[in-house]
């Protein structure tokens, strides 16, 4: 009847929200009745069809504020009369709307002598849809509007929970964003979820001034990015260089991935655009595109089922998705049948092909490569390793999904049947002795301990020069390319000969297989045991590709930086694979770019690690410079997570929120958004693990079941809540973490 402003307010006053007295006017009177007996108002306009998704009148229409009682009046007739104004007639001429359809109204409401106020937008107007933006600034509202006065900008992402700012100074402080923030969820809950609201504060105390939609977005077909399981492969800011070639591995993977399922290159092209977009990017950061991997996942039958079985193997926290069917012929939906249970059974087999592929592809590149050969003849050779290993690499994704569906019936039998619970049944899994993963860590733990000369280390180096820290991002550094790192992990070994010795001892032990055994049981877990073998051998031949491209990379490297094309080796992980590429075909001078992204990156070294990002259409990078976020650390005591390694230890936290800070973790308990496979070297001088990501096939997981050390993943906000030096007990079979002791820096002791 009035519009959606009058109506929004007369909605959050009815819901109980604090909103200033108000009165509605509908003509132009002789005698107007104020909402209250204060002595400044508001007076605003209220057109029928202001601020609707077709026609906002964004600023057209009069506003007044501060007005004094007796001036009520004629402000009242401005509004009206603004509805007659030259602008007004342009702008409804040019939207074809009849002048007949337009009715003002006007809200006279009690003013706020505000110290702070504002505008909270429920999702980013720039189009992030999980992303609450609150500009605030220092007294009353028109300042903050029309920019005249100086503003601090906050993000909460929804998702994550976590604030930053953009400004001079904090004016809200963490407990007042916060609270702007959730009174803005319970808003959405009674309006809608697009909306942008006025604010005023006096006093701390918050009163809503008006709300209205926020027509500039869509959100019918948003872009989902989630860092699940992902992260653990790239954690925190990957380079330019590693995020294309992570595009392109992912892509051609699940390309194949379909046609096996498929079988139909035809249903395949009606996809494509989805099958090229696994991967997205953001800030620097790599993710899913978890819309698009639902799809994918719903090629297979009995997707339903499959898919919760899958989010829990892959760590994936937001449960909910579009669980509308695929739409196939019903000829090509039988065959999926076919086609999916035959490669589902066939995984282990065809993971032997893999392997031995690889193995040809590996030894071949390696007899080949020279360091004089020209940037033309390693890209040919790049493409010969991607033809040879990207057409069957697929077969990887399918082992993932056999080994998540018989782990998953595995330990619905054991609980089921026997009575088990999780940390027994993850102990059991654990019994896979000699997985891939432990053969580095083995091997280098053998080079401390018996002989480290240079040859066994060139011998060490041929076979696992690949894994380390963060080993899939290209720019990282390995025993490959930088063999002073082994020397550095082999004297960290040496410092404590009693834990190497120990080490040693446990990995000559045989697990003991004590669970129940019958024939279903027995079934279920040898073929959980083989995926997750399988799984783990493509994981380290996985990084040794990586090590392959990373050979090519760093040699053609050399060949730019010596013609000038850029300032240092290293600024070629500035570049995108495209452009490395296009350099070889058409020098030129690419140190401004590479200045331009550095710049680009020291902005998204500001920005919290999102989980999960949802745009209203492509995603993008955040812009400007973000001053500062809020530590979570406050006085949390109780955490818990998922148990994934069974037996307790208490000892000094060692918090790692970047590889640069993992420097003497002997003995300590260490605390980590996610780990990499490379890992596997810290985590055997550790006394345990607590990371925020991960679940019961994740590499924190496997490993650290298989070196004997408890582990807690699914932590919220561990990093931030628990402070390297804090004294913390961890139980790896009930999942609970405590903090015994809080560090007090400045002191240097405990509290």
């Amino acid at each position: 009847m009035y519009g959606k402003k009058i109506d929004n307010l007369k909605k959050l006053s009815d819901a109980g929200f604090n909103v200033p007295p108000f009165t509605i006017l509908g003509s132009i009177t002789d005698e107007i009745k104020l909402p209250s007996d204060a002595k400044l108002f508001s007076v605003r306009s209220a057109c029928n069809i202001e601020d609707s998704a077709d026609t906002s009148f964004a600023g057209q229409f009069e506003t007044y504020l501060n007005v004094p009682s007796a001036e009520v009046p004629d402000r009242v007739k401005d509004v009206f009369d603004s509805a007659g104004s030259e602008s007004i007639l342009a702008y409804v001429a040019k939207m074809n709307i009849p002048k007949e359809d337009i009715s003002m109204n006007v809200i006279i409401q009690e003013m706020v002598d505000a110290d702070i106020s504002g505008v909270i937008f429920t999702a980013n107007p720039q189009g992030i849809l999980n992303e609450t933006v609150i500009v605030a600034g220092q007294g009353a509202g028109q300042g903050v509007v029309s920019t005249d006065s100086d503003t601090v900008t906050y993000y909460w992402n929804q998702t994550d929970k976590v604030f930053c700012y953009e400004g001079k100074e904090d004016i809200l402080h963490e407990e007042l964003a916060l609270e702007l923030a959730e009174l803005s969820e319970k808003i959405k809950a009674v309006l809608g979820n697009l909306i942008d609201i006025e604010f005023a504060v006096k006093n701390g105390k918050i009163f809503i001034l008006q709300a209205r939609d926020i027509t500039t977005l869509n959100a019918d077909n948003p872009t989902i990015l989630d860092n699940s399981n992902i992260v653990e492969s790239y954690p925190n800011l990957s380079l330019p260089l590693t995020i294309s070639f992570v595009d392109m591995v992912y892509s051609g993977v699940f390309r194949g991935l379909s046609y096996r399922v498929l079988k139909n290159r035809k249903e395949l092209a009606k996809r494509e655009d989805i099958i090229s977009n696994m991967t997205g990017h953001a800030n620097g950061r790599v993710y899913y595109k978890i819309s698009n991997w639902y799809t994918v996942i719903k090629f297979l039958p009995f997707s339903k089922k499959i898919i919760p079985i899958w989010q829990e193997m892959m760590g994936v926290k937001t449960k909910s998705y579009n669980d509308d069917g695929l739409k196939l012929n019903p000829f090509v939906r039988m065959g999926t049948y076919i086609n999916s249970f035959a490669e589902l059974l066939s995984a282990p087999r065809n993971m032997r092909k893999l392997e031995k592929r690889f193995t040809e592809v590996n030894d071949e590149f390696y007899k080949s490569y020279r360091e004089d050969l020209t940037p033309d003849e390693l890209i040919a050779m790049f493409d010969d390793v991607k033809v040879k290993l990207l057409a069957c690499w697929d077969v990887t994704l399918l082992n993932d999904m056999y080994a998540f569906i018989y782990t998953g019936l595995l330990k619905s039998r054991l609980k089921k049947k026997y009575g088990l619970d999780d940390g027994r049944i993850n102990s059991l899994i654990s019994g896979i002795s000699d997985i891939e993963s432990m053969k580095p860590v083995k091997a280098l733990i053998k080079l401390a301990a018996e002989d480290d000369s240079a040859e066994k280390k060139q011998e060490y180096i041929k076979v696992f020069g690949d894994r380390n820290l963060e080993e899939l991002k290209l720019e990282s550094r390995t025993f490959r390319s930088n063999p002073e790192l082994l020397d550095m992990r082999i004297e960290e070994l040496k410092k404590d000969p009693a834990r190497l010795k120990a080490t040693e001892e446990r990995f000559a032990k045989v697990h003991k297989d004590d669970m129940p055994h019958d024939l279903i049981t027995n079934r279920y877990l040898k073929r959980c045991c083989k995926g997750i073998s399988n799984r783990e051998i493509s994981r380290l031949n996985r990084s040794r590709i990586y090590g392959i491209v990373r050979l090519m990379i760093d040699t053609m490297a050399k060949h730019y930086k010596q013609a000038g094309y850029i300032a240092s080796e290293e600024d070629i992980y500035m570049l995108t694979l495209d452009e490395v590429f296009a350099l070889a075909k058409e020098g030129r001078d690419m140190t401004d770019l590479v200045d331009d992204r550095k710049a680009q990156y020291e902005v998204f070294a500001k920005l919290p690690a999102y989980s999960r990002l949802i745009f209203a259409g492509q995603e993008f990078d955040k812009t400007g410079v973000l001053v500062e976020g809020y530590d979570r650390g406050g006085s949390f005591n109780g955490l818990s997570g998922v148990p994934c390694s069974a037996g307790q230890a208490e000892g000094e936290a060692l918090v790692i929120k970047d590889v640069k800070d993992a420097k003497d973790v002997k003995g300590k308990i260490l605390i980590a958004r996610m780990t990499d496979p490379g890992w596997v070297f810290l985590l055997a001088s550790a006394a345990g693990i607590i990371s925020e990501k991960g679940s019961l096939l994740s590499h924190t997981a496997i490993i650290s079941r298989e070196l004997g050390i408890p582990a807690v993943v699914g932590v919220t906000d561990a990093t931030d809540i628990i402070k390297t030096g804090d004294t913390v007990k961890i139980d790896g079979t009930s999942g609970k973490i405590e903090i015994v002791r809080r560090h007090d820096k400045k002191l240097n002791r405990e509290m």
